[in-house]
Order: C-alpha cells, then sequence, then structure tokens
C-alpha cells in the first residue's frame, strides 16, 4: 500500500507543467472550483430510481459454511438457516443506494486543503450515468455465506460478523462477486473510481465537504485517531459497519474503517473531461489498483473524498476490503 507522497516526486515536474499549460489561472492551475459543483453543470429533480430485484434469489448456490448442519440428517436445521442467509442477500440487495448520475469535478477541489497528493491533481470534469452503490462495506458475514468455508477476515470478534471483510485479494473480491451474481441473477461489480468518488462526495446531494459525509472526521470514520480497541488498548481495530453518521446519500463509512478498492488502475488523472472513465486499459502497463476512502489504520488525511491510494493485487491486506456498484435497472 502506498502511503508517502514522496515516492512519486519523480514524476511531479511533469504533471505540474501539464497544469500550467492548460490554465493561465496559477491559483487554478490544480484545485479547480470548489465544491459543491451543482452550480456549475445544472440542477434539476433528482432520481431516487426503483429497487433491484430480489426475487430470483438461489440459496442452493452459497457456499456451505464450516459447522452448517447437514441437509440430509438434519433437513428443518438447515432450510431454516437457508432462509436466514436468503435474509441475508436479500439485506443486501436492499441496501443498494440509487446514484443519480450527473457531472462533478473528480480530485483536488479547493475544499480537500492545500496539501494534497500529485496524483489528486489535473482536476478535471466527470460525468456519470446512474447506477447504485452499496450503503456499506462487504461484511464478514456476507462473503462467507456466499463463499463458505470459515470467516476469513482477519479481525475474528466472537458472535459479530459485522466487521467490514478484509484480507482479500484482488482475484477473490472478483470471485466473490461472480458468485453473488450467479445466487442473485444480478450485476454486481467494484466501483469504477469515478463512480467510487461521486457517491463519497454525496452525488448530485453534495454539499462540499473534505470527507465524506462531514468536515469533522470522528462523526463519520473509524480511522487511527479513535480505533483504539477498549480503553487504553494499545491495539488498533476495525469497527462494525454502520456506526458512524452516513453522507449525503446514505452511505456509511466511505471514509475509514476499511480502504475500499476500485476496479481502476492506479494512474495519473488526465486534463480533459471524462465519460464514464473506466481508468486505463489493461495493456497500459500499470500495476496497482486504486484505493479510497482511507482505514482504521490510516490519519486523517487519507481518509479525504479526493485522497487516493494503491493496491497490489496479489497482495492481502487487513485494512482493504470493498463496496460494490450495480448498473442502472429501468
Amino acid at each position: 500500500m502506498i502511503k508517502s507522497k514522496n515516492i512519486w516526486k519523480v514524476m511531479a515536474c511533469a504533471m505540474i507543467f501539464l497544469s500550467f499549460s492548460c490554465n493561465d489561472n496559477d491559483d487554478e492551475k490544480f484545485l479547480g472550483p470548489t465544491e459543491p459543483g451543482d452550480a456549475y453543470f445544472g440542477g434539476g429533480a433528482i432520481s431516487e430510481g426503483v429497487p433491484l430485484d430480489k426475487s430470483n434469489i438461489d440459496v442452493s448456490l452459497l457456499g456451505k459454511v464450516a459447522g452448517d448442519p447437514d441437509v440430509e440428517t438434519d433437513p428443518d436445521a438447515y432450510h431454516t438457516l437457508m432462509q436466514e442467509r436468503k435474509a441475508v442477500i436479500e439485506k443486501a440487495i436492499s441496501d443498494m443506494v440509487y446514484v443519480d448520475g450527473g457531472s462533478f469535478y473528480m480530485g483536488a477541489t479547493a475544499e480537500q486543503g492545500n496539501d494534497t497528493h500529485i496524483y489528486e491533481k489535473n482536476v478535471h470534469k466527470v460525468t456519470l450515468s446512474s447506477y447504485y452503490i452499496s450503503k456499506f462495506e462487504v461484511t464478514q458475514e456476507l462473503y462467507l455465506i456466499v463463499m463458505g468455508g470459515t470467516n476469513q477476515g482477519a479481525f475474528k470478534e466472537e458472535g459479530n460478523l459485522q466487521i467490514p471483510i478484509d484480507n482479500r485479494l484482488y482475484e477473490e473480491m472478483n470471485n466473490f462477486i461472480a458468485k453473488l451474481n450467479a445466487v442473485t441473477g444480478l450485476r454486481f461489480a467494484l466501483p469504477t473510481e469515478a463512480q467510487w468518488e461521486f457517491a463519497a462526495r454525496g452525488g448530485r446531494k453534495r454539499t462540499g465537504l473534505m470527507y465524506p459525509g462531514s468536515n469533522d472526521i470522528s462523526t463519520v470514520a473509524c480511522y487511527w485517531d479513535n480505533s483504539l480497541l477498549g480503553d487504553g488498548s494499545v491495539d488498533h481495530w476495525p469497527r462494525s459497519v454502520g456506526l458512524g453518521l452516513p453522507n449525503e446519500l446514505g452511505l456509511y463509512d466511505m471514509a475509514g474503517n476499511m480502504q475500499e478498492v476500485c476496479s481502476d488502475w492506479y494512474a495519473p488523472y488526465p486534463i480533459e473531461d471524462q465519460v464514464n472513465p473506466m481508468g486505463p486499459s489493461d495493456d497500459e502497463g500499470y500495476t496497482t489498483r486504486v484505493c479510497r476512502g482511507g482505514s482504521w489504520y490510516s490519519f486523517a488525511d487519507a481518509c479525504r473524498s479526493s485522497a487516493r491510494a494503491s493496491f497490489v493485487p496479489s497482495t492481502r491486506y487487513k485494512y482493504v476490503g470493498f463496496r460494490l456498484v450495480h448498473p442502472k435497472v429501468d
């Protein structure tokens, strides 16, 4: 996980030159306009979308969890358990929040402060189609019942599976998504970086805040300063999802708890406007994926709405998780 700002100093001069070349106003060469950006892109009514379909859940495709009753020897207990797990899947579907598409300025806009990373620069206009994003990070519970086996999270609390799943390879995240899609008949995916940032800022409901949901990080995030486990403990620990305040869209833990993996390769931002950007293509030679939002292990700066970090796809981290998106349905 890349934390140091110094690691990209080699590229700083080139990035600064590009920024100077496309803007005559030195005060705005990086920052662009202050959020919220709706004044620049027009208003209009915000759609709430339609609920995703929960009628096609096939619990027979769920993984077998260690200790499950056997369907042959104890069919009543088995079927009761499957109904409980179906309810967990139904809740995950119900918890998908509709994000009405629109335009915004992506990157280190003025409310993000002065000490932003070079890879947050090149503030640029992004326009997105509507989509859904999960209200919560994927929990240990959801991951466990879909994939089966045992709890693969690094943090074990007896009787509590609401801690977000961590410690997963990029391939394992996508394997989970593929299996969840088979179980539900839906089309979940990892968010693009632009989808993640637009949602973190509050979409078209945004109010121009430094962190997703507040200018006071302690109200919305589990991060280094407040992630101590117990009074006087020296151990830092994530917390169950949804314990802080939500952002304007009703999304929890977009700041802190677990850093969240996006589908994009980690690369400098472009200068030009973009529509539904997907990030660099696989053949461009980038080797790490984007992570956003900071974690229980992060200082406040890494939890800002525009802060970026990177994730080695073949490595496990105890502070990296993910949430889901789904394309718009009519």
